[in-house]
């Protein structure tokens, strides 16, 4: 009451005083009636954040969301990258094969394998990759993400397929983040890779390697690697390809690596290990090396002769 009693003194003398003046004076009183304090509006801390929001992605909404949009597309892992994804190129691709030509087709590859909410590992319902490199792909100018999230034994954003290589190159691969196990692949699982070349690359962070960080039942066959790891101090040939989970399910057939570390240590190296026992057969192997002489001829396509 006292607040109005206040106010209705205030108002009567503006008035008072406004009809003193000569009529051809002009007072212009601007007064502010109070506001109950009902109708003040309490705006929530959620309406006064002027931070970004992120959408979670599902299956049924992946394809309507904007991949800056996403956790992991508005992060710093994501790089250069985001700017070269195309949403109908992953949506032509994913249940087929992807087919890689340019550097936005390996960056949209990239992004479908770290983002799409699909198990890696149930045997019911789960993501299985086809990757089709067909040309020699070079990354200048980019600053580059891993193909693969490592998130544990749970794999849940790892590259799983089969990725074909077919004798081409990736050549400077960069990837500059203050993230650890940066690799081509960060994480890769129940795969085979086979004919992929990296030239040029690299790739920073502690528990990083070129061709990949973490593996886990994978098959690398007539793959090499060349580059630097300027936060590696390993100068191991199996340390700088990838870092193994278990030697005994990994494979390494016709590889080679010529990766220097950070003390300025080059380690070249041509390397087989744990290979197929003898008399086994792998379709790989029959398909782009038959004479079993390691010259491996890329002129065929595996997924369409498969």
């Amino acid at each position: 009451m006292k607040k109005i009693k206040v106010f209705t003194l205030l108002t009567a003398a503006v008035l008072l005083t406004a009809s003193c003046q000569k009529t051809d004076e002009t007072v212009t009183a601007s007064v502010t009636a109070p506001v109950a304090s009902s109708e003040v509006s309490q705006e929530t801390p959620e309406e006064s954040e002027t931070s970004e929001t992120t959408v979670e992605l599902t299956v049924d909404n992946y394809f309507d969301i904007a991949p800056e949009e996403t956790e992991w597309g508005s992060s710093e892992e994501a790089a250069d990258i985001i700017s070269l994804v195309d949403m109908d190129y992953i949506e032509s691709s994913y249940e087929d094969i992807f087919y890689i030509e340019t550097p936005a087709d390996l960056a949209s590859l990239t992004y479908f394998v770290n983002t799409y909410p699909i198990s890696r590992v149930d045997m019911d319902n789960k993501m299985f990759i086809k990757a089709d490199l067909m040309n020699d792909i070079d990354l200048s100018g980019y600053n580059w993400a891993p193909i693969g999230i490592f998130t544990g034994s749970d794999h849940a954003h790892a590259f799983e397929g089969i990725f074909i290589g077919n004798g081409h190159t990736i050549s400077n691969l960069t990837i500059d983040n203050d993230i650890s196990d940066n690799g081509f692949f960060g994480d890769i699982f129940g795969s085979a890779v086979c004919g992929l070349y990296i030239e040029g690359a690299q790739i920073s962070g502690n528990g990083s390697k070129i061709m990949a960080a973490h593996i886990e039942d994978v098959r690398f066959i007539d793959c090499s690697c060349e580059g630097i790891l300027p936060e590696c101090s390993e100068a191991e040939t199996l340390s700088l390809f990838p870092t193994v989970t278990d030697p005994g399910n990994n494979r390494f057939i016709d590889c080679s690596i010529s990766v220097t570390n950070s003390d300025d240590i080059t380690v070249e190296e041509d390397f087989t290990v744990n290979p197929f026992p003898e008399g086994s057969g792998n379709a790989m192997i029959d398909r782009f090396d038959p004479d079993g002489d390691g010259i491996y001829e890329y002129d065929s396509d595996y997924f369409e002769e498969d």
